[in-house]
């Protein structure tokens, strides 16, 4: 054999040893790449856009769902005023309240969209009111869009205005 031909022969296993190299390293980013890491949400509240297309009020309640509100009791009734947030400022929101007999006192939020055309997708906070006449030690519980939910409610101050409130909440 001369030189030549020794050299060729040393070049192309490099050259293959290069190649493997190279295929491994990019066969690995690709499957990496593939396998995104999956993350819960860390809010104490979440609501999805629902792409339900069934004329649904379009807000999909996850287990967790946290709505926090005001309340304050005077002269006999319950006044819970708070938010929710909802997936298009397209979204309206209808709050009701019912008291029963055994002492609990029922609130009951629905969302549904106003409008057929297009909306951006930014989650904008919908504020609700409820007045319900009820014993004091009633216990009050709510859903949205018939699911139940988590009410975590804050005790409003004696001179607190709970048509324009302010909820302050740390994370």
């Amino acid at each position: 054999m001369d030189k030549t031909s020794t050299l060729t022969i040393v070049g192309l296993l490099i050259l293959g040893v290069v190649f493997f190299v190279g295929l491994l390293l990019f066969s690995r980013e690709k499957a990496d790449v593939g396998n995104p890491i999956d993350t819960a949400p860390t809010g104490d509240w979440a609501t999805l856009p629902s792409e339900t297309g069934d004329g649904s009020a379009g807000v999909q309640v996850t287990p967790k769902t946290v709505i926090t509100a005001k309340h304050a009791y005077q002269s006999g009734t319950h006044i819970v005023a708070g938010e929710v947030p909802l997936p298009t400022p397209c979204h309206l929101i209808e709050a009701n309240g019912s008291a029963s007999e055994d002492k609990t006192v029922l609130l009951e939020i629905a969302s549904s969209i106003k409008t057929d055309e297009m909306c951006a997708q930014v989650i904008t906070p919908a504020r609700f009111k409820v007045i319900v006449k009820a014993v004091q030690s009633a216990e009050i519980t709510a859903t949205l869009n018939g699911q139940a939910v988590t009410l975590n409610l804050i005790e409003a101050g004696p001179d607190e205005d709970l048509d324009n409130f302010e909820l302050y909440i740390k994370a």
